[in-house]
């Protein structure tokens, strides 16, 4: 079990983990499930699976501590998610709000072996001395694009009732093949039926399907509302 791969959620929790350590000095499943808004079942789930994974140790009532390989594993999450809100930060000249979401939404879609190669591009365009003239030509150009931002979002973010195509789906999304069984797949249509007033879980409907998932995990299918201001309703 120990050498078994971590998810983007997985991953979400151990960096959360190690963010409330290195600020509270211990971390309980009551902060964990603040800090990332998913219910307390939610983060015995993933607590379970991660002590499993070895990378924590964990005993229900009791505060949650990294091991000496769940430290290192999470220290380099860290350090990816910092490279990447730098990289939409200081070089895409977007808010420091927007960075660290579109940072967090890229971390979710793109898989292990594509965030080490957008990792090695931010920083040697951060970083690299050859790279100053690009550094000072997109610092100089980027402020000057005022495009129109796109209704593409996230499904989680999908307000309840409205309607969206299923624009692209990442490889991460768990039980993604059992999804596609069901229809949801690029191009299709579905509708957002519910979401839980306690805990994470969201429904939706695709054809004569009814689904349900966790809205981390919802984070992994990019949709376009069909429905005008859907974005504004969100």
């Amino acid at each position: 079990m120990r050498n078994l791969k971590i998810s983007s959620s997985l991953e979400d929790y151990l960096e959360a983990i190690a963010e409330i350590i290195e600020s509270e000095k211990h971390a309980h499943s009551k902060e964990i499930a603040e800090k990332l808004k998913v219910s307390t079942p939610s983060v015995s789930h993933a607590l379970q699976a991660l002590a499993a994974r070895g990378l924590i140790r964990y005993q229900p009532h009791a505060p949650v501590t990294l091991t000496r390989r769940g430290k290192k594993l999470a220290d380099a999450i860290r350090h990816r998610h910092q490279v990447m809100k730098c990289f939409f930060a200081n070089i895409l000249k977007l808010s420091d709000e927007e960075a660290d979401d579109f940072a967090c939404k890229t971390e979710h879609i793109l898989t292990e072996k594509y965030k080490d190669r957008f990792v090695a591009l931010a920083d040697a365009i951060e970083n690299r001395e050859d790279c100053t003239g690009l550094r000072k030509y997109l610092d100089e150009y980027l402020p000057t694009i005022e495009g129109e931002d796109s209704d593409i979002i996230s499904l989680d973010l999908l307000p309840l009732g409205h309607e969206a195509t299923v624009v692209s789906i990442s490889e991460n999304l768990p039980g993604i093949k059992k999804f596609a069984d069901l229809g949801l797949v690029h191009g299709s249509i579905l509708q957002m039926e519910g979401k839980a007033p306690f805990g994470d879980l969201i429904r939706i409907r695709v054809m004569e399907s009814r689904l349900s998932m966790r809205e981390k995990d919802a984070a992994n299918i990019w949709v376009k509302p069909l429905n005008a201001n859907a974005n504004a309703a969100g």
